[in-house]
């Protein structure tokens, strides 16, 4: 597991035993990266990480320039990490959150343009809430964009789901909300 771009190009991340955390595969990153490259300048983005894990994605958008980044995962080992490796690259971009993902939700202000999110793969009733919270929250900018990493065999149905890819035993949905908010 690498990052594949910016400033921090071909960092490897220190292998640690996290059984809890399932990393975003390098090729699929690279995939959805090459995606976001098409749509975004990253540094005007603002980009919220939920369910950080090892921060592979969050770091990714902070080695790329992403004006600010923010992590959030609830496992302590994961944010021992993510800071760890943060403090080494010596990212200032990062905000790194301990916090299970509905609670930072329901107690934030903040908005983004980008939010990803990459939920245990066995968490159907919890990823079904968090398509519920975002799209009737306000947490996304008017051309923000959702994307969830779910694994290919589950099936997500929702009307703002614009568009998905698949990667091996990885998909990212990409949802467009209406934002009743602005």
């Amino acid at each position: 597991m690498r990052i594949i771009n910016g400033t921090h190009k071909g960092f490897r991340f220190p292998q640690r035993n996290m059984p809890h955390a399932r990393p975003t595969t390098d090729r699929a990153k690279e995939a959805l990266f090459n995606i976001l490259d098409q749509r975004y300048f990253y540094e005007d983005i603002r980009v919220l990480d939920l369910y950080s894990g090892m921060g592979s994605v969050a770091l990714e958008f902070c080695s790329r320039g992403a004006k600010e980044v923010t992590a959030v995962d609830f496992n302590r080992k994961s944010i021992v990490y993510i800071n760890d490796i943060a403090k080494k690259l010596v990212i200032d971009n990062l905000s790194i959150r301990q916090s299970k993902v509905s609670p930072y939700l329901k107690n934030t202000s903040e908005k983004f343009d980008v939010i990803f999110a990459d939920p245990p793969y066995n968490a159907n009733r919890e990823i079904q809430e968090l398509i519920q919270i975002i799209s009737q929250g306000d947490f996304l900018t008017s051309d923000g964009i959702f994307i969830l990493e779910h694994q290919t065999m589950t099936q997500i149905d929702h009307p703002a789901r614009v568009e998905s890819r698949n990667y091996g035993q990885s998909t990212f949905s990409f949802f467009k909300f209406v934002n009743e908010h602005e």
